[in-house]
This record gives structure tokens, sequence and C-alpha cells, in this order.
């Protein structure tokens, strides 16, 4: 292995056998399908979001320099990194064929050498020393150490566009529209790898199906039977506003777990943990989402907007700091769906009942314990959670299990006294008609521990019970039973 040195001149006279001519790979976004610099960057980010303005201040003493502080400051999982395997089986078969394969990144010679430690097909490997190795510099250093039009390239980027007409053969990868214009006549392309990102992409990646935990902002005007024009458009206002900002946490969130989510059996097909998306459109999407559900929020009223914020704060601070820590995370978790409710009634303006708010509480909470319960049932006896970011062992199922059930059973005597109250005989014409629907929540409650204690939960309750037959038959009963009542 050897380090690139610049070339004062350019050799375009050197005679080398056609079938000595090396392949040459570029890293970021070629090789993997991530870019170095931008995992770094999101170390520090998790390490400390405040961080970014250290990256910038970097930034600004050059590209060079910025990559050798985060390479100094960070340290990165080379062997989670996601491979472009189409990359990698052609490049196998020409190494197979006796061809010599050549890595060249504008990444830091020290990454190159990483992955050249993990993927030794590799014969030789250049990277940014002291220059930054990319566009020119690196066209530079191909060529004198190669000869002009004396090796293939295989790239993905507009600054590799020189180095595309200066190689023999040309292989783009994941090109932009643009740089695919550009080489599209050009005689020796030879071959596009092109993965497309589609617009289900974005929509998996901003966990839209998610947004159905939102409409627990309908819960106060619905229980409250404030059925007005403007309750409803204000409502559908905070959903919107809560969707917007509520994805641009679950953007946050799986970018800050790249790491853990590769090492997952299911999460590791995400789309940024896969590769699919890159890191920097996620960052800027999960920025673009938060302003603009700030914004919508803002024009309800002052109120909400604030809810909203306090929604983001929480909900932000759960995915740096308190999913780590045992009991916090399920306590807060189960707070976040209880703010939607809260934020319910401040969007529409409507009182919310002190009943609704224990209720909500002591229900979301037994939720958050069975997301708990369904992880580690996945996990081998013995183990823990800690490498995926939690705190909790399998020794902890009993006592978790006997906790979720007892909140679960108590959202129902909550309900129960509920029904006595003086609140229900002005809503309902026939409060004892209601009596039933504390068997359906008990039935409900108990169908999730059943599924859970199986090891049959998904990750995530809301989710099973969006797909649950089951849960579909007991909801329509509660309307039927809600409906007779009024």
């Amino acid at each position: 292995m050897k380090e690139y040195i610049l070339p004062e001149k350019l050799l375009t006279n050197l005679k080398i056998d056609e079938d000595d001519y090396p392949v040459v790979v570029d890293l970021d976004g070629t090789f993997i399908k991530t870019d170095l610099l931008h995992e770094g960057i999101i170390i520090l980010l998790r390490r400390n979001p405040l961080n970014i303005f250290v990256c910038i201040n970097w930034w600004l003493k050059g590209k060079v320099f910025l990559k050798n502080q985060v390479y100094k400051s960070t340290s990165i999982k080379y062997e989670l990194l996601p491979i472009n395997e189409e990359v990698l089986n052609f490049i196998e078969a020409e190494k197979d064929n006796g061809r010599n394969l050549v890595l060249a990144t504008a990444s830091l010679i020290t990454h190159a050498k990483e992955i050249m430690r993990i993927y030794p097909i590799f014969n030789e490997v250049y990277g940014t020393g002291d220059i930054n190795l990319k566009g020119k510099n690196k066209l530079n250093v191909l060529v004198n150490e190669f000869g002009y039009s004396h090796f293939d390239y295989i790239g993905n980027s507009r600054s590799d566009l020189k180095i595309f007409t200066a190689s023999r053969y040309s292989y783009l990868v994941n090109p932009s529209k643009s740089l695919e214009r550009k080489t599209r006549y050009t005689s020796n392309v030879k071959h596009v790898w092109k993965s497309k990102v589609s617009i289900v992409d974005y929509l998996k990646a901003i966990r839209i199906y998610q947004w159905l935990k939102n409409l627990l902002i309908f819960v106060p005007f619905i229980t409250s039977h404030s059925f007005s024009i403007p309750h409803i458009f204000q409502a559908v206002g905070g959903f919107f506003a809560f969707s917007l900002v509520a994805s641009s946490g679950y953007l946050v969130n799986d970018l800050f777990d790249l790491n853990m989510d590769r090492v997952h059996p299911r999460k590791r097909f995400r789309p940024f943990a896969s590769g699919k998306i890159p890191i920097l459109p996620g960052l800027i999407l999960a920025c673009i989402l938060l302003v603009t559900g700030l914004l919508i929020g803002s024009q309800l009223n002052f109120s909400f907007f604030m809810i909203l914020a306090t929604y983001f704060v929480v909900s932000f601070s759960y995915s740096m700091y308190f999913k780590k820590m045992v009991l916090y995370d399920v306590f807060i978790l189960a707070s976040l769906y209880s703010i939607r409710v809260i934020a319910g009634g401040l969007a529409s303006n409507i009182h919310i009942s002190f009943w609704l708010i224990l209720f909500s509480t002591f229900i979301f909470l037994s939720l958050a314990f069975v997301k708990r319960i369904s992880e580690l049932r996945k996990i081998k006896t013995g183990a823990n959670l800690l490498d995926r970011g939690r705190g909790y062992s399998t020794l902890d199922i009993n006592l978790i299990e006997m906790m979720g059930i007892a909140s679960g059973f108590l959202s129902v005597v909550v309900f129960s006294l509920y029904i006595n109250s003086p609140e229900v005989s002005i809503l309902y014409s026939h409060p004892k008609v209601l009596w039933p629907l504390t068997f359906l929540f008990l039935l409900w409650i108990s169908r999730i521990w059943v599924v859970t204690n199986r090891g049959e939960m998904t990750d995530d309750p809301i989710v099973f019970a969006i797909k649950d037959v089951g849960s579909y038959f007991i909801l329509a009963l509660i309307g039927l039973t809600i409906y007779f009542a009024i």
C-alpha cells in the first residue's frame, strides 16, 4: 500500500499492456453507499448537537482540515458500512481475471487503509493526505501513476467527470441526472449502476405510517363531542403540524442510530442504515420538516406551538439520552403519546378532561412496556440491549411484564371511575351503556400482552394494532357502544 504523491506533471506516455490496466474504484458513494465524512459528522452530532458549530469552524479552515479533525474526534465502525454489492461483485470478477484493483478516494488515506484491511481485494490505495484527493488532484495522481486512458475508473460524482474522460472505460454508480446527461454521449462509458431512490423510500424514511399515531390529536374534540367546522380545521392543522415535526424527529433518530440499526435484523433495511438514502439529504429533509411543522403550528395558537416545540425537544432528548436509561425511557415514550392528546385540545381550543389525560397516561405507559418486552423477546436468553442503545436485560422481562400489565389494567380502572363521574351525564344520554367498554378495553389490553408474551409482537404495538384484525373488531364494538350511549 502507498499514499499518493501529487505529481508535478502528467505522464501520458506510459506503455502498459492492456491486460494490465487496473480498475480504479472510488470509495464514498461508490464502493460504499455512504460518505465517511458525513458518517463522522453524524457521530459528533450524536455526541453533542452543538458540535455542528465546531464542524463549521473546521470547515472554514479547509476541507482537509475538517476531514482530519473529524477523523481524530470519532471512531467509525468500518465493518458496518453499507457496501455496494454490485460494484463489489464486479471488481471481484475483475480480480479473478488477474486485474489489479486500486482504491482511490477523497477520504483520508487512514480511512482508505481501514477499508482495504476489511476488504483485502485491493492491491493499492490512494487517499487524502496533505491535499484533498478529489477531482483534478485525483486525476493528476492516476494519470501520473498509470498513464492517460491506461486505467478503468468507477465513480459517482460530478467531480469525477474529468477522470471519466481520462480513463479507458468509465463505470458510473448512482450518478446524478446532470452527470448522467454530461456522460450520455461519452463513448467510454461501459456501464451505469443506478439504484433509483423513489418517493416511497422517502416516505419510509419519514415513517408516514407513524402519522396514524397523530390521530390522537382528534381525541379531545371527539370525546367532547365538539364537532364544529372550526374545531375540525384546527385539529387537521394540528395533525399535519405534529406529523411533520414527528417525522423530523424520526429522521434524526435514524441518523443517530445508524450503527445500532445496521446490526438489527429488521432495522438494517431502513433507508439510511442501508445507504439507500445518503446522510446529507436526510439532515436537510429533517430541518425542512421541522421548520414547516413549527410554522403551521404557530398559525394555530401560541399554546399549541409551545406544546409542539416541547414535543420535539422531549422526542429529541429521548433519542439522544433517555432511551438508554432504564424505566425513564418508557415513561418518556408514554408521555410523547399523552402530549399528542393534550396538543389536540390546545389546537382546537377544547378543555381537556382530567380523566382523558389520566387514562391515556396509563394505557400508553402499558404500550411503552410492550415495546420494550417485544425487543427483549427477540434476543437470546442472558443477552442485553446495551449494544442496541438500551439498558435492559432479559432478566428484566418478568418485572417489566408485571408493570406493563398493571398499567394497562389501571387505565381501565380510570375509565370505570370516569363513567361514574358527573361529566359523563352531560355528554351521554345513556351513561350506563358505556360499561361494556371496560370489558372491551380489558380484552384488547389482554390480547396485546398475550401476543407480546408469545414473542409475536412487532417492535411497535401501535403498528401491530393497525394491522391486527382482532383490534379492528374490538374497535368496531367500542364505536357501536359509544354510539348507543350518545
